[in-house]
């Protein structure tokens, strides 16, 4: 995939972003995100100790290109577990994805556009938990993420469950 450089610089970035700010007690995190249509590399930043910013750069599920998306979300002590934390929030995303599409041209017939990019925009939620391990530096969460998606055919709700295992700092 002609990305991959793209989607590592990318993930570095946010990755150095992250240990700037990490100077002033902030916690973030940088790992990868294993699921549904948004996988990919997450980094999480936490701006106060209940409320943080996510991004993820994924691929999008079975398609060339790639999908940015940046969340906000709040964060709260989870079932009395230390370390265990549910959260919910809300984003958007935009894509950039080649490949062979139809559009509906009529009620009964579809145009191929072979080749071409397709530019999708949408609006997220999320809600999950979050374990942090805190003998090393690593959390786990399990999401679940609808979003709707626009693009030149509509607009269209999907629902996407993932796991998500980050390296904290």
């Amino acid at each position: 995939m002609k990305n991959k450089p793209l989607i590592f610089g990318l993930g570095i970035l946010l990755l150095s972003l992250c240990s700037l700010t990490g100077a002033q007690a902030q916690q973030g995190g940088i790992g990868l995100r294993v699921g549904g249509h948004t996988a990919g590399i997450s980094g999480k930043y936490f701006m106060r100790e209940s409320l943080a910013l996510e991004g993820i750069l994924g691929t999008g599920f079975g398609r060339r290109g790639f999908q940015l998306t940046a969340l906000i979300e709040q964060h709260a002590d989870a079932f009395s577990v230390p370390g265990l934390r549910w959260f919910y929030g809300g984003g958007a995303h935009v894509g950039f994805f080649k490949g062979r599409y139809y559009h509906k041209r009529s009620s009964r017939h579809y145009e191929d556009s072979y080749n071409r990019t397709l530019t999708t925009v949408g609006i997220d939620g999320i809600v999950g938990l979050e374990y942090q391990i805190t003998e090393i530096p690593l959390s786990l969460s399990l999401d679940f993420k609808p979003f709707f998606e626009g693009n030149r055919d509509g607009i269209f709700l999907y629902g996407d469950g993932a796991l998500t295992v980050r390296y904290t700092f």
